[in-house]
């Protein structure tokens, strides 16, 4: 099948591009896994959100929240407390916090809707208060926390999140507040050194729990036992703790009376609102995370570029020169395809199959160093802006040594090699699905169309 010398480079050149999107694909996956840009993204936009990072921290550590991070928190440690006084021994031991990169819309709603509704509770603002502790303890790098303390703070949290529910009336016992306010003492006794800490977040909440009161008895404040009148004192409560979150929930909830329709409930559409506030932040951080990861893919796309030495301008020479090259990688392209799942899903693999259709292929990628004995490599054959009877290379200072392209010609020299490697770093940040699909549609245009399977397909 003949495409012509134009459609036979532009095929080779896009297989090339496509092989460095990938490769571009699996770098930038690992840089973001590693460095949990997805989570933090999301953890800045929650907090901005909430405007409290006591809220943020009580919001995280919401059991709809972490069941997102599939990981069970542990037991306090067995491990004797001099192991810990170690550094080289706590660093092997200390467990990092995780946070999930996606959290849906419904469980942001639900979390933050219990989260008000307990608001008011005296064992609310102490969870806060241990929250803080525990988040301070962590981040304070002069005052390494034992593995222990904080696995104990953890489970001070869930009692105080526990005594919350109970003592806002969603169960039968009352004596939830009483029991909390022990365990915290006992802890106290066992880390004399927290101790005022502790001391302090039981006083802050025992006034903030006075403000609350006197600002649920005035006359304008909700009246009810419902779950929606429960919600709006938790927001009424917010205004001591958070105003900007209380001004944000009052506008949600805004005559929500009259937007009620048909069996809808008024508690069902302040939560529609509320997942509606949500999405609409997370578009924005997607929007963010979106350039951030089309730098980055334009900036690891130039460096394995530049490494491999993948020029696009010496490529499309060389294919207009090779039509056995050129002619071997169209007639690959006409019968490739790699489905579209297998690329999402594992792009390692797409990557290895789609490399199987270079074998027995020569191009002018790579680096190769010569290297010349007696007078300087740069004086004879090593110029990055090469005259006539002279190639283009990249001299290695202080040796005899010259790092060239393969099959290096006269047209070359340091700036078109840039341009080159830049051409091809920003094909590479268009993402390998955008060539898959180009090159197939190309493939149509210039051949037979699309075929029968594809027509009956769409």
């Amino acid at each position: 099948m003949n495409l012509g010398p134009i459609a036979e480079v532009a095929i080779g050149i896009i297989f090339v591009w496509i092989v460095l999107s990938l490769t571009t694909i699996q770098i930038q996956e690992w840089i973001s896994t590693r460095l949990d840009k997805r989570a933090r993204d999301m953890e800045d936009a929650i907090h901005e959100m909430l405007a409290n990072p006591n809220l943020k921290a009580q919001f995280y550590d919401h059991p709809v929240i972490r069941s997102l991070t599939a990981k069970k928190r542990k037991e306090p440690s067995r491990i004797p407390p001099w192991f810990y006084k170690y550094p080289i021994l706590r660093g092997f031991t200390k467990e990092k916090r995780k946070i999930p990169s996606y959290i849906p819309s419904q469980q942001f709603a639900l979390a933050l809707f219990d989260i008000t509704i307990t608001a008011g509770t005296e064992s609310s603002l102490i969870q806060q208060g241990i929250l803080k502790i525990r988040d301070d303890l962590q981040k304070d790098a002069k005052l390494p926390a034992d593995k222990a303390i904080i696995v104990e703070l953890n489970l001070l949290a869930d009692l105080a999140r526990s005594a919350a529910a109970t003592e806002a009336g969603t169960a039968f016992t009352k004596n939830s507040l009483a029991v909390l306010k022990k365990k915290a003492e006992e802890f106290s006794l066992k880390y004399p050194d927290l101790s005022p800490l502790i001391d302090a977040a039981l006083d802050e909440a025992k006034n903030r729990k006075a403000d609350i009161d006197d600002l649920l008895k005035n006359k304008e404040a909700p009246k009810g036992d419902d779950a929606f009148t429960s919600l709006q004192k938790g927001i009424a409560a917010l205004s001591v703790i958070s105003p900007e979150v209380n001004q944000t929930l009052n506008a949600l909830l805004l005559n929500v009376e009259e937007y009620v329709t048909g069996s809808e409930t008024k508690l069902a559409k302040a939560r529609k609102n509320v997942e509606k506030w949500f999405d609409d932040s997370m578009d924005r951080v997607s929007g963010v995370f979106k350039r951030y990861s089309q730098t980055m893919a334009l900036a690891i796309g130039f460096i394995v570029a530049l490494l491999l030495n993948v020029d696009s301008i010496n490529l499309t020479l060389y294919l207009w020169r090779e039509p056995a090259v050129r002619e071997a990688l169209a007639q690959s392209a006409v019968n490739f395809e790699i489905p579209q799942q297998q690329l999402e899903s594992n792009p390692a693999q797409a990557l290895q199959d789609f490399t199987d259709q270079f074998s027995g292929l020569s191009l002018p990628v790579g680096w190769v160093i010569n290297e010349s004995t007696g007078t300087a490599i740069s004086d004879i054959n090593c110029k990055l802006f090469p005259g006539d009877k002279q190639a283009f290379g990249i001299p290695v200072p202080w040796t005899n040594k010259c790092v060239a392209p393969p099959k290096s010609n006269n047209q070359n020299n340091i700036l078109l090699k840039l341009i080159g490697i830049f051409i091809t770093a920003m094909a590479a940040r268009q993402g390998a699905p955008f060539w898959f699909d180009f090159l197939k549609r190309f493939v149509n245009l210039r051949g037979t169309g699309a075929n029968p399977a594809e027509k009956e397909g769409k």
